[in-house]
């Protein structure tokens, strides 16, 4: 069944159906002896005038009209259909109320006995069903008894607020929301009737239905009843005792279920627990490996550059010795001059320079003492020191036809100490095992490529003419070449 609607809710609706109409455009005509009681249907909106009859108009006069959705200006005075006006009688007379007679039984039953329908009988809608009319459920009573004015302006409120109530009851009492017009209430007792049929056809079912249930149980016995009943409570009795049985495992399996729950919790943080710990192992382990991964890349580059460092010639990287044409060269300084390329005295002096610093620099790494002759490179101002006179002579120019000697002199004592210096590097192989662990033959030995004789080398004198400066610088330039080989030597036995 739909929900029925709050009591407030209703009669706010009422009475703004009622105010809806009373506000509309064009609304039906006052009668001559107040204003008008209009509201609307609930089932279909339709105008309802509910202002009623003068008191002395006879019940022959007041008029419904026929169709609710007429025009709003016809006039009416009448109540609508869905409410019956009765005339005063001994029924509806105070004194007859006043005289102590009894209030007529709204039950249909009270009024007509015979109304009530058998058990047995066969139709869902019997002749004997009494249907209340209208005059059983609403009395309208005369002006001259009704609590409230009917036509007075004054007191139209409270007769709106008592028809209010009059239709929430209604409603409360119903499945449908009052006011409404007699189509609707046409509608809804059709409907009514419908459910009505419907339930009496499943009464008659049902009835049918314990009749054969009843005619069934009639033909056993007491004995078969009471063997029944037996069997019944021993069954009963097997259930409750295996009942017992299975609360008691239950008991059991519970206890079990509570220490392997106990087990799983402390298992459960024994495993938490655990994995704690190996999470902070995996971390500490994590950061060793990285501390080691990056140590274990510092000793890498520590060896490259070791090993780069060992292969590196720290002498040829410092005095690099190398050609010009027909120039030798050490750090780019020509050593020597042309009559077409003359060049400077203090070019000449910082070669060697640099070539007394290099070899100076190479015996005291090798460990050599020099028997004759003693270097002291002074840069462009070196100088050799003869050691039986102790008389020491200039390495740097410029030279004239006094001073010459002394510069042979100095050139002489170079390549003296030069020679002194191949003869150690050509004794220590000479000493040194061999692959095999057998002494060098002296085949592999250190040898200059230039042999050195004195003041001559491969036969050229290094004395300084005037005039005649090829021999000079061809000479300069293979004393490099000899100066290269014995840093070579040096080099590759570091």
């Amino acid at each position: 069944s739909r929900p029925r609607s709050s009591t407030q809710a209703r009669r706010a609706r009422a009475l703004g159906a009622m105010a809806a109409t009373a506000t509309a455009s064009s609304p039906p005509a006052a009668p001559a002896g107040g204003a008008r009681l209009l509201f609307r249907c609930q089932g279909c909106a339709a105008v309802l005038d509910l202002t009623g009859a003068p008191e002395d108009a006879a019940p022959s006069t007041l008029v419904h009209r026929a169709d609710a959705r007429a025009s709003p200006g016809e006039p009416s005075g009448a109540m609508d259909e869905s409410f019956m006006v009765l005339p005063a009688g001994p029924r509806d007379a105070p004194d007859a109320r006043a005289a102590g007679a009894p209030p007529p039984d709204p039950r249909p039953d009270a009024r007509d006995p015979d109304a009530r329908r058998t058990p047995n009988s066969g139709s869902p809608r019997s002749s004997s069903l009494h249907v209340p009319s209208m005059a059983d459920s609403f009395v309208v009573l005369p002006r001259s008894v009704s609590r409230v004015d009917t036509v007075s302006g004054s007191n139209l409120n409270a007769r709106v607020a008592a028809l209010a109530r009059i239709f929430d009851m209604a409603s409360d009492e119903t499945e449908a929301d009052h006011p409404m017009c007699l189509e609707c209430a046409a509608f809804t007792r059709d409907e009514i009737d419908a459910r009505a049929k419907e339930a009496e056809a499943e009464c008659e079912i049902h009835r049918k239905c314990l009749e054969e249930l009843e005619r069934e149980r009639g033909g056993e016995t007491l004995s078969d009843v009471e063997a029944e009943a037996a069997r019944l409570e021993a069954e009963e009795r097997e259930v409750c005792e295996e009942t017992k049985s299975l609360e008691d495992e239950l008991r059991v399996l519970n206890a079990e279920r509570f220490s392997l729950e106990e087990a799983s919790r402390a298992l459960d943080a024994e495993e938490t627990s655990y994995f704690h710990e190996f999470n902070e192992f995996k971390a500490l382990l994590r950061t060793h490996v990285c501390e080691r991964d990056g140590l274990v890349t510092k000793v890498e580059q520590t060896n490259r550059q070791l090993d780069r460092l060992r292969k590196t010639n720290v002498f040829n990287d410092a005095f690099h010795i190398w050609f010009d044409g027909p120039f030798g060269t050490v750090n780019g300084f020509r050593l020597g001059r042309l009559p077409n390329a003359p060049v400077e005295w203090d070019e000449i002096n910082a070669a060697w320079g640099m070539a007394c610093l290099l070899l100076s620099t190479m015996s005291h790494a090798a460990g050599v003492t020099f028997e004759h002759y003693t270097l002291k490179p002074l840069g462009s101002f070196s100088k050799v020191r003869e050691n039986s006179k102790g008389v020491e002579y200039e390495l740097y120019g410029p030279v004239n036809i006094l001073s010459s000697h002394r510069y042979d002199k100095a050139m002489t004592g170079f390549l003296s100490c030069l020679k002194e210096f191949a003869e150690f590097a050509r004794e220590s192989d000479l000493s040194s095992p061999g692959v095999d662990g057998d002494v060098s033959d002296g085949a592999n030995a250190f040898k200059l490529p230039y042999d050195i004789d004195g003041d001559k080398i491969d036969g050229r004198k290094i004395g300084f003419p005037f005039n005649r400066y090829e021999r000079w610088t061809a000479a300069l330039k293979i004393t490099l070449v000899d100066l290269k080989a014995c840093l070579a030597w040096l080099a590759n036995q570091q």
